[in-house]
């Protein structure tokens, strides 16, 4: 094998492109991208070492602890309603208020700052091409193959203005950071983690359509949550007065499994792709008691918005926003455990924050993509300082947050609580892996790659490692 430049990581658990340093994906520069900022602390000289053996993760969480019940049974009140869909409203309208990178497309300007959106281009460039990658095959990348993407944009440059164009996604779709599917990694270790992976969006998401590609296979979108490069293939163009009235439908239904199967016929046998949990449709019919029928969108032969109807399993979907308990926060969160880790969404799973997303999404509430926006929602309880000790954070914790309503945060992760046992508080979490590095600058890496619920010692193997170690802030969502 190779010995490769790698860089210190773990698991970042948001696709937004953050370098992953530090013991558990803890991200280390303070990075402005496009209108997001990536927070980063105490750099580490890059390390020329061998690839690890993978290390296996022990979980050894009691078997009744991962289940929704388990934790259900120790609330006082599980059932009582937290907040009704008229407080939801002004929950979701206090988030789009907060500086959280919500974009809401129904206000979206037809045209856009040519020299703005350069800038923004120029930002992912630069930043992408400041650290060393290379491919699948363990070549090194040179610069010469990022300039051939950047040259790749069609773009006119001496334009003042840029014609928006607004669509909606046909099928899931990777957003990338650069218009390619190739993918790059910045440690020989971390083959399951894309740098050029920024997140992913669901069938029947709003788009405004900035510019292409010069072959018009990559469009650069900016959706709701997140912005980057999809492939043209996967919208349908439209204009604005549909997506306002999209965005607007008062009927809809809203998946509630981890995925779901859509189907173009009744007799749901042409099977079109799966959405997970927390993507919502618009409602045409209830059929019985065995499938909802929805709205979805497609392409014609032109590439222009055609909406069909389509045909879910009643178990996957429910017909409103479900009722936000603790108890059904906490059954949606544990639908999830074991799912597998996707960072960015990649393959069509998800990381930490847009599992917690798709979590809240089944209530109607909306929040920011990334970890460290996430934890701006709601109420911060607590911002601990460096000088705390584990037992100190664990203790406000276990006396101060709510199972299933709080977040429990460190740098590039976040985690919701679901409560405590034997003085110990746990949360479920999609988790990459826990990684560190000795004296001698060995990597060590335990990966687990799925949803767990867990203590907060995840990690403890290595001194100041643990996420209780590194665990920076608490909120509540209310």
């Amino acid at each position: 094998m190779k010995y490769l430049v790698i860089f210190i990581s773990l698991f970042v658990c948001s696709g937004v492109y953050a370098q992953q340093t530090g013991n558990t994906g803890i991200c280390n520069d303070t990075v402005a991208i496009s209108s997001k900022t990536v927070s980063i602390k105490n750099p580490i000289e890059l390390k020329y070492i061998q690839p690890q053996e993978r290390l296996i993760f022990i979980d050894e969480t009691f078997k009744n602890m991962k289940s929704a019940g388990y934790w259900i049974s120790k609330l006082d009140n599980p059932d009582d309603v937290i907040l009704s869909k008229k407080e939801i409203k002004a929950f979701n309208d206090k988030i789009f208020n907060t500086k959280v990178n919500i974009t809401n497309l129904k206000d979206y300007p037809d045209t856009i700052n040519t020299a703005d959106f350069i800038k923004t281009l120029q930002s992912r460039f630069d930043y992408i091409t400041k650290k060393q990658y290379f491919n699948e095959n363990f070549r090194e990348i040179q610069i010469e193959y990022f300039q051939y993407l950047q040259n790749s944009i069609d773009l006119d440059k001496n334009s003042q203005k840029l014609q928006v164009k607004f669509a909606m996604t046909v099928k899931y779709s990777d957003v990338r950071i650069l218009p390619t599917e190739d993918k790059i990694f910045s440690d020989v270790n971390n083959f399951d983690i894309d740098k050029l992976q920024e997140e992913s969006l669901d069938l029947g998401i709003p788009l405004a359509v900035i510019c292409q590609t010069k072959n018009k296979k990559w469009s650069y979108v900016v959706a709701p949550l997140e912005e980057g490069w999809i492939k043209t293939e996967n919208l349908a163009y439209t204009d604005k007065k549909t997506i306002t009235k999209w965005i607007d439908t008062k009927k809809i239904a809203v998946i509630t499994s981890t995925k779901a199967d859509i189907f173009l016929d009744e007799s749901m046998k042409n099977y079109l792709e799966y959405a997970r949990m927390g993507n919502n449709f618009p409602l045409v019919k209830k059929i019985g008691k065995t499938k909802i029928c929805v709205n979805i969108p497609t392409a014609d032969t032109q590439g222009n918005l055609v909406l069909k109807k389509a045909y879910i399993p009643r178990e996957n979907i429910n017909p409103e926003f479900l009722q936000f308990s603790q108890r059904n926060i906490l059954t949606q969160a544990f639908k999830h455990l074991n799912s597998p880790y996707g960072w960015g969404g990649y393959n069509g799973e998800q990381d930490c924050s847009s599992f917690i997303g798709q979590i809240f999404n089944c209530f109607g509430i909306v929040m920011p993509e990334t970890s460290f926006q996430k934890i701006k929602c709601g109420t911060l309880l607590t911002e601990f300082t460096s000088n705390q000790l584990p037992s100190q954070k664990e203790e406000f914790i276990i006396t101060n947050a709510t199972a299933g309503l709080s977040f429990i945060y460190l740098p590039g992760h976040i985690t919701l609580y679901v409560g405590n046992e034997k003085n110990k508080p746990y949360a479920i979490h999609a988790i990459w892996g826990v990684s560190a590095y000795d004296q001698n600058g060995q990597k060590t890496v335990k990966y687990i790659n799925k949803v767990i619920v867990s203590d907060l010692d995840v990690g403890d193997n290595v001194p100041m490692n643990s996420l209780a170690d590194r665990v920076t802030k608490v909120n509540l969502l209310r």
